[in-house]
């Protein structure tokens, strides 16, 4: 702190003690009024260490890190999944399948090709693949 700033403190703090040497009470009422503000400052110093961490107990951080940590749930989903089977027509399965179906292409499924029939054979023979060669062609 600077020298001014320490002499400009303790100078209000010696017209505040001049002041507070004055009585400030009168006679009366005033008791009852100090009184009441008193309690008020107890409340807000009360309700100011409530919303503080004074009086509260840290806690371990490795207490809170297995807390958090990621669990395996993979059996217990795993038994659920297969008791909760549910028998449904494969009919109804495909309604609900086609009418949650889109327009766009990415949401068709792919539908299976079906099997190309065999090749049937020509009824030209390789003889007449070579006529129709030296006809057409000349050569």
């Amino acid at each position: 702190m600077s020298a001014a700033l320490l002499r400009r403190g303790l100078e209000l703090l010696a017209a505040s003690e001049a002041s507070g040497a004055a009585p400030r009470q009168r006679i009366g009422a005033p008791a009852k009024r100090a009184r009441g503000t008193r309690a008020k400052a107890k409340a807000t110093q009360a309700r100011k260490l409530r919303n503080s961490a004074k009086g509260k107990v840290p806690k371990s951080a490795l207490a809170e890190y297995q807390k958090r940590e990621h669990r395996d749930h993979f059996r217990a989903n795993l038994k659920f999944m297969t008791s909760a089977r549910s028998t449904v027509a494969e009919s109804v399965t495909e309604q609900i399948l086609h009418q949650n179906q889109g327009r766009k292409a990415c949401d068709r499924p792919v539908e299976k090709m079906k099997k190309k029939k065999a090749a049937e054979g020509t009824v030209f023979t390789e003889e007449d693949f070579h006529k129709f060669q030296l006809e057409y062609f000349g050569s």
